[in-house]
């Protein structure tokens, strides 16, 4: 009778939380967290068919989506987000035009990658076989790019909207300047499969233009265009000779592209940037600003 109180006074102070271990107390305070976490484990777990894949494009991300966003907020700066996301726009449509070639002929190519004030580019992990190949590559770009330019251009005419037109203009005109067969601008690609003498006219063209218009990005394709006129000069390799051969009708079909293209990008941008002189819109977008690759 004596030692029943005593029990169920031991039992009573076993049972009282200040009487319990510390890792006890600790354990059944994180137990709620510790069933979140599992819960959400499960959860990633289930994901994980989904998530790994998907971070095998995290490195296409970054390099094109991440520098189409620097892009967009250094061109903001000068132009406006509105111009700005257009602009960005027209040049990944033109590098678009160079990857779908790319792909066509099985060429390995990069995802486009923006620099600010200079443009886009996309790196070909493998070179073109022949001078066929590349001309087509090159001319790719001008080709999606000017039709970007166009739909810019009736989507303005449509709306009245002066942001359009000045994006018709900008693209009109960098699809034209990409043309100048020089160096490795789209146009000194292309003649590739014409005649790598029309390099030097090509290069006077851009002589003129620097001096006229000074710019650091015109000045560093001149620079860089001197390797590629120099090689004129010199006696070509069996190996080079095969590859600048091509058909009569590749010539002529490159021809009629090329110079149809300059001339339909020329009317373009003569068309619209006299209607964006008459609304005095033109000093405010002027594309040698941004001058593109």
């Amino acid at each position: 009778m004596n030692g029943a109180p005593e029990r169920t006074a031991v039992e009573t102070d076993a049972a009282h939380p200040s009487q319990q271990p510390w890792q006890a107390r600790v354990k059944k305070a994180l137990g709620p967290i510790g069933v979140v976490f599992v819960v959400i484990a499960k959860f990633f777990a289930k994901l994980k068919f989904i998530i790994i894949p998907a971070l095998k494009f995290l490195p296409i991300i970054l390099k094109s989506g991440g520098t189409m966003i620097l892009s967009i907020g250094v061109y903001a700066l000068v132009f406006g987000w509105k111009f700005a996301v257009g602009f960005v726009l027209l040049l990944f449509v033109h590098e678009c035009g160079h990857l779908i070639v790319a792909k066509k002929f099985g060429l390995p190519v990069s995802a486009p990658v923006f620099i600010p004030f200079m443009g886009a580019f996309i790196l070909l992990k493998d070179q073109p076989r022949n001078a066929w190949m590349e001309s087509c590559v090159g001319i790719g770009g001008p080709m999606l790019g000017a039709l970007g330019a166009l739909v810019c251009n009736w989507l303005g005419e449509l709306s009245n909207s002066a942001t359009l037109l000045a994006l018709a203009s900008a693209g009109y005109f960098l699809n034209l300047f990409n043309l100048m067969p020089v160096g490795f601008l789209d146009g000194g690609r292309i003649v590739t499969a014409l005649s790598r003498w029309l390099w030097l006219p090509g290069f006077a063209l851009l002589l003129w233009f620097g001096w006229t218009y000074p710019n650091l990005i015109v000045w560093l394709i001149i620079i860089t265009a001197l390797p590629r006129l120099l090689s004129l000069f010199r006696k070509r390799s069996e190996e080079e000779q095969q590859y600048f051969e091509v058909t009569g009708a590749q010539r002529w079909t490159m021809s009629i592209l090329y110079f149809g293209l300059i001339a339909a990008l020329a009317l373009g941008w003569h068309i619209v940037h006299n209607e964006l002189a008459d609304r005095g819109f033109v000093e405010r977008v002027h594309p040698r600003h941004a001058m593109p690759q």
